[in-house]
């Protein structure tokens, strides 16, 4: 558990920070390990060695804005923390195999061939309301980490926050959020990231499984579904499409954020509100 705790703010400062130097020597400062012990701990713990955790999620970044954005490749490049396009341009090759130009193209063609695909109907069994662009506050949350497949988070890790929240006695309600990290279309099922959260007063030392992270805020466009949350998926099918056409607003994809309106996380209650929220600029 010790070793958990000195990683988790590290996972959290390289997944705000691709921009920014990542390298081994930086992150090893940043954690206060040597570059040995931290390679060693990173790769049991995460299954993978730094360098390659923070390149794959650069590519991941990239990949993602090369499928929404007409943004430029060299902004692109830099904003995922490359110092020009051809380090860019080759990284990116041997990731996925092609450059990112011929990607771009690529990924867009077979979104808009799934998007024709004819799909039988199927009984609703859930609503959406309309999609709206609103400002959300900046918060302090307390979190635990889920790595996997996105349909198999686990209620227990939201029982965690309670008692955790229960036995430091935080007062007010409760307000409930599930942090999405990446795109189920690019990343690895088993490596997908999500983050069973609850708001705090500010931040605070890891304890066990549960460690802090900052949401900044900003503008997001938020639609409310209404049903089973294992219904979630089909609606961010329907709702990406509806951010990705918002009049003067570009959708910047990831992190999803989703709000819970529930005193209390149960995943067999088939009647929930949950404010889908995605980021914009």
């Amino acid at each position: 558990m010790p070793d958990w705790e000195t990683l988790l703010p590290l996972l959290v400062h390289i997944q705000a920070n691709l921009e920014s130097d990542l390298s081994l020597t930086a992150l090893s400062a940043k954690a206060g390990l040597s570059p040995f012990h931290l390679q060693r701990l990173f790769r049991a713990i995460v299954g993978e060695t730094p360098k390659a955790y923070t390149q794959r999620l650069r590519m991941e970044r990239a990949a993602f804005r090369l499928l929404l954005h007409e943004t430029p490749l060299l902004e692109i490049a830099l904003d995922c923390g490359f110092q020009n396009h051809e380090t860019f341009t080759r990284a990116f090759r041997r990731h996925y195999g092609q450059p990112p130009s011929d990607y771009r193209q690529w990924i867009r063609e077979q979104a808009a061939e799934q998007e024709q695909q004819p799909t039988a109907p199927v009984p609703a069994q859930f609503a959406i309301s309309a999609t709206k662009v609103i400002r959300l506050r900046p918060m302090h949350v307390a979190f635990v980490r889920h790595t996997g497949p996105y349909e198999a988070v686990p209620e227990s890790l939201f029982d965690q926050l309670e008692q955790w929240r229960a036995a430091r006695r935080l007062p007010g309600p409760a307000v409930w959020l599930g942090i999405g990290h990446d795109s189920p279309a690019l990343t690895p099922p088993e490596k997908l990231r999500f983050d069973a959260a609850l708001e705090v007063a500010g931040p605070f030392a890891p304890e066990g499984v549960i460690a802090h992270q900052w949401l900044p805020g900003g503008e997001f466009a938020v639609t409310t579904h209404a049903g089973p949350y294992d219904t979630l998926p089909e609606a961010y099918a329907q709702i990406f499409p509806r951010a990705l056409a918002l009049p003067n607003h570009r959708l910047i994809g990831l992190p999803a954020v989703e709000i819970y309106r529930a005193t209390r996380i149960t995943l067999t209650h088939r009647m929930n509100q949950t404010d889908i929220c995605l980021p914009v600029s």
